[in-house]
């Protein structure tokens, strides 16, 4: 599986999103290449269920089509992503610097004009402006994978962005057992078992009536502290 997602990623970068964008010259490069993308993250998905290697469930999905917002979600394992955005077929995402120098992805995010995670305020517009054009973003406040231990502490991009740009948060709660692919976890290390993925979709937040302060710093921290228990809680009901 790992060979093939690195041969499919080359195969999209050399091969598919090219020949697209000859057939839809009118439409954006990124734009082409975020739905190529989707349709390549759910075979890989729907490849995995084939194989018995995991099976994917998804609740309250509708809510994911209820127009632009910023998608958050926690990280537990190396392919949330993909299986986050098997199921947006537009999803701009805020991506670390490593896949920029990784060969088999640097083209990918090049080509779906993700937004490289530098943080700043130039991040911060950069992404409200893509969600004031009525584009979806997906965001994992955790920065990286979570610890075995439980959640990382949040970052406070998702809130700063939600407060500029006026878009909601939609939280992604997702759930693995038995776990495979987390932090300081070997990749080979996988049970001989089928591995139950959950995606539970929340209604959306509207950060401005969680934030309680009237600063702009106040209000990121009390978003991010509100966003941090929300999934604190879901993490709770999935270990009950």
């Amino acid at each position: 599986m790992f060979a093939i997602f690195g041969v499919g990623a080359l195969a999209l970068v050399g091969l598919v999103i090219p020949f697209a964008r000859a057939l839809e010259p009118g439409t954006p490069r990124d734009l082409v290449a975020q739905r190529f993308i989707q349709r390549g993250f759910r075979a890989f998905a729907e490849l995995g269920e084939a194989l018995g290697l995991w099976a994917v469930a998804t609740q309250r999905a509708e809510r994911l089509a209820n127009g632009p917002a910023i998608v958050v979600a926690n990280h537990p394992t190396l392919i949330d992503v993909v299986l986050l955005i098997a199921q947006l077929p537009q999803a701009d995402c805020v991506v670390k610097s490593a896949a920029w120098r990784n060969p088999f992805l640097r083209g990918v995010v090049r080509l779906a004009g993700y937004v490289p995670n530098h943080g700043g305020p130039e991040l911060v517009e950069e992404c409200a402006r893509r969600l004031r054009a009525g584009r979806t973003l997906v965001l994992f406040p955790e920065g990286s994978r979570s610890s075995a231990g439980g959640l990382r502490p949040f970052k406070r991009g998702a809130a700063h962005i939600a407060l500029a740009s006026g878009a909601p948060l939609r939280p992604v709660s997702i759930d693995c057992r038995p776990r495979i692919l987390g932090k300081h976890q070997a990749w080979w290390a996988i049970p001989g078992e089928r591995v139950h993925y959950t995606l539970r979709v929340g209604a959306d937040l509207a950060a401005r009536a969680l934030a309680a302060e009237p600063s702009d710093s106040l209000a990121a921290r009390r978003v991010t502290e509100a966003l941090q228990r929300h999934f604190e809680s879901e993490v709770r009901a999935d270990v009950a």
